[in-house]
């Protein structure tokens, strides 16, 4: 004769147990509790995702917002991480400032006010703007065009005087330098390059 089965007793999980408290509860506290979780949930989550972003490219502290902002943060929320990031060190304009520095204007040579409109459109504050090229005087953007100036001139051969100090002009111009350092520029790359034509 065949033996009945064991009756089989269930032990609710840890899961289970939570599940069946946040069911018994009715009103707005629960509907609270579960808000405050996805919350927490949804910032961390994206937290995670603007500091991977950060591993592949660096991004001003706007830059960070604005992203929080378009993967579904509240713009309190988003400046919340953004604080944090700040914090933990992941977040930091000046750093970004002075990356653009050596990036544009000590390797491609591009003028003071270029640097600073580049600073400017990525959203890092004035302040930090003026105390990272604070010390790029006249005297630097001269000796940087009149170097740019006369590397190119030994490119344009035997154009006329006319024609090449159009175009060296308009060479240090779309680099952003201002007119009287590009016409002190050009005038002294000339100069030394008719001397050394003559004497040569």
């Amino acid at each position: 004769m065949e033996r009945p089965l064991a009756a089989v007793t269930y032990l609710p999980s840890a899961v289970d147990r939570r599940s069946a408290a946040v069911a018994r509860q009715t009103g707005p506290q629960a509907r609270a509790e579960s808000d405050d979780e996805t919350v927490v949930a949804s910032t961390e989550v994206i937290e995670a995702r603007l500091i991977r972003a950060l591993v592949r490219r660096s991004l001003s502290e706007r830059e960070l917002r604005s992203q929080a902002v378009e993967y579904g943060l509240s713009p309190t929320e988003a400046s919340g991480v953004v604080d944090r990031l700040r914090e933990l060190g992941y977040a930091d304009d000046r750093r970004l400032a002075e990356q653009l520095r050596h990036s544009l204007y000590e390797r491609k040579r591009q003028s003071r006010a270029v640097v600073a409109r580049a600073m400017e459109s990525r959203g890092i504050d004035d302040d930090i703007v003026r105390e990272v090229l604070d010390d790029v005087a006249d005297e630097d953007e001269l000796e940087q065009a009149l170097d740019l100036a006369s590397k190119r001139l030994s490119a344009l051969g035997r154009l006329d005087d006319e024609t090449v100090r159009r175009r060296l002009g308009g060479f240090l111009a779309r680099r952003g330098y201002p007119g009287h350092i590009v016409r002190a520029a050009v005038d002294t790359a000339m100069r030394r390059e008719r001397s050394t034509v003559r004497f040569s």
